[in-house]
């Protein structure tokens, strides 16, 4: 999914070619590494791909000052309202989906993810989500039934579990359960591929450990306190953001 359409990527000896359209949801308890791991995922993708990157609603200021060189000229922030208007094979990161498309805001953002999930692939010539959530039971249901998707598992609460949806409850625990195999607590390590029946080694590139400035890591670990406080506001109300349509209102003035 990552991989752009058609693409041949060898796995086991093997080739096979990249579907490069779907959703990959991961799936963990706050600060358990959900943003982190999507970003490996999109350097994945700046690597290996020429597909551009948008980020859902991310503050201008991290995209400016924390993102890594590597990544410039291919990342933007827009909100996912926007995707008809995407004439490319993007890959997004909507980051938090509880805030902004909680499944509980039928009437308004919280039906777009599953409005669009069918026709993903037709948007851009197939485009790729990546979004973050506590739990599944935060998204709406549908959005998981009309395209592929490939769940990603790390560390979930246990109070927290209690409150998964039926449908997803059976998986999240097998997720804990091959996680407690290889990691102790928070399971952090490592993380449990649902599609692929897989453990696999946590990765962090030294650009997102970023050791030598506190202030860049904690923009990429928390993009989402770097907005304005009217920003803030408005997507703990269930509300976009305007920074993209700011930021163009900037460049033709």
């Amino acid at each position: 999914m990552l991989l752009s359409e058609g693409q041949r990527f060898e796995v086991d000896g093997d080739f096979r070619v990249a579907l490069g359209t779907g959703i990959i949801p991961l799936c963990a308890t706050s600060r358990s590494g959900k943003t982190a791991l999507a970003y490996v995922m999109l350097d994945y993708v700046v690597r290996f791909t020429n597909r551009p990157i948008i980020l859902d609603n991310f503050p201008q200021k991290v995209i400016d000052e924390a993102i890594p060189e590597s990544w410039k000229d291919r990342v933007s922030n827009m909100p996912f309202s926007m995707i008809a208007e995407i004439d490319q094979p993007a890959v997004w990161l909507v980051d938090d989906t509880g805030t902004g498309y909680n499944s509980r805001d039928w009437q308004s953002s919280g039906k777009l993810l599953s409005r669009t999930a069918g026709i993903l692939s037709h948007f851009g010539g197939g485009q790729t989500v990546i979004f973050t959530t506590q739990l599944m039971s935060g998204v709406d249901v549908s959005f998981f039934r009309y395209t592929n998707i490939s769940p990603i598992i790390r560390y979930v609460d246990p109070d927290v579990l209690k409150f998964e949806r039926p449908e997803f409850i059976d998986m999240i625990r097998e997720g804990q359960y091959q996680l407690s195999r290889v990691s102790k607590g928070r399971y952090l390590d490592f993380f449990w591929s649902v599609k692929d029946e897989m453990l696999c080694p946590s990765y962090y590139p030294d650009w997102l450990k970023n050791e030598k400035n506190k202030t860049i890591r904690d923009m990429l670990s928390r993009p989402m306190r770097y907005h304005e406080l009217d920003d803030k506001k408005a997507l703990i109300m269930g509300k976009g953001v305007n920074t993209w349509k700011d930021k163009d209102k900037e460049n033709t003035t």
